[in-house]
């Protein structure tokens, strides 16, 4: 009787042990760290079928549209389909994205070089999700004037803005001049995966009011305010800064990272030379050692 009650509580307790780790472990579409970085299939998507990709042929002030989902129209290129769009080629007005809050767009760039003087080189004003892959071998510049004609109070703010989720992929290369405010930004997340990317911005190079989130790429900031910048206040899952991978060398006028809630920065380099802070958070920080050098 002993054998068999002994028996019954071991696969008692490798039944119990077994539904624990499968509630754990469930994989998921997002994969979670403690720094926070987080990323999706989607995120990760660098590749795609030309064959079911809109052809974008930008040309001076025209584009030559193949495909479904963008029209030019006043001298700007509308997207407003969930799809697959490939631009290259030289244009001097704005690339818009008007989706729904359910539609996701997958931008690439593939030599395409984006100088827009009245407002931001690439709009997406609405979507759920866009994410812009630097096509290999690629060279990419995105450049804005000093001053935009505004349509909604303060948006667009960034060279390359964002009202949604945006997320930077590829092994091309991305130069973004920023001269009217930020370089890069969203009102949301702001992700970048990989890619070798230049930035000088009047104000913030890189700035995600939610969070900014680097796991990968070479990233160089010529000239900023800040550098890297989350200031999400009402939330406090949201407004910090993580740095997971990668190598991020920047040249600030006030500070090199800052955040809200936190900072957190592993196996990557961080090299920073800033007038203020290299890194400024009332929250928590978390930086491993030798990730991080002050210049």
């Amino acid at each position: 009787m002993k054998k068999v009650c002994l028996l019954l509580l071991i696969l008692l307790t490798m039944a119990a042990c077994t539904t624990q780790d499968s509630t754990i472990y469930t994989p998921s579409t997002e994969t979670s760290t403690e720094t926070g970085t987080t990323h999706s299939d989607f995120d990760e998507t660098d590749t795609w079928n030309p064959a079911d990709a809109t052809s974008i042929q930008l040309e001076g002030e025209t584009a030559q549209i193949d495909g479904d989902g963008a029209i030019l129209t006043e001298g700007d290129v509308y997207i407003d389909k969930e799809g697959v769009y490939v631009l290259a080629g030289e244009f001097s007005g704005s690339i818009r994205v008007t989706l729904t809050k359910e539609e996701r767009a997958h931008l690439i760039l593939n030599g395409a070089h984006i100088q827009c003087s009245r407002t931001a080189a690439i709009n997406i004003t609405r979507a759920d999700k866009v994410v812009i892959t630097l096509a290999p071998g690629s060279e990419n510049t995105l450049s804005d004037g000093s001053d935009y004609v505004t349509e909604s109070g303060a948006e667009p703010n960034a060279c390359l803005f964002s009202k949604d989720d945006l997320t930077l992929n590829g092994t091309g290369t991305l130069t973004v001049l920023g001269n009217c405010n930020n370089g890069i930004g969203t009102k949301n997340d702001l992700k970048i995966l990989d890619g070798n990317i230049t930035i000088n911005a009047s104000k913030n190079a890189l700035k995600g009011n939610d969070s900014v989130r680097i796991s990968g790429g070479n990233i160089h900031v010529t000239m900023c305010a800040d550098a890297v910048k989350s200031d999400n206040e009402t939330d406090p899952d949201k407004g910090f800064v993580s740095i997971s991978g990668g190598t991020l060398e920047c040249t600030c006028a006030d500070d090199g990272i800052q955040a809200v809630t936190g900072v957190f920065i592993s196996d990557a380099s961080v090299t920073v030379t800033a007038a203020d802070k290299a890194v400024n958070c009332d929250g928590e920080t978390k930086i491993e050692e030798g990730c991080l050098t002050r210049k």
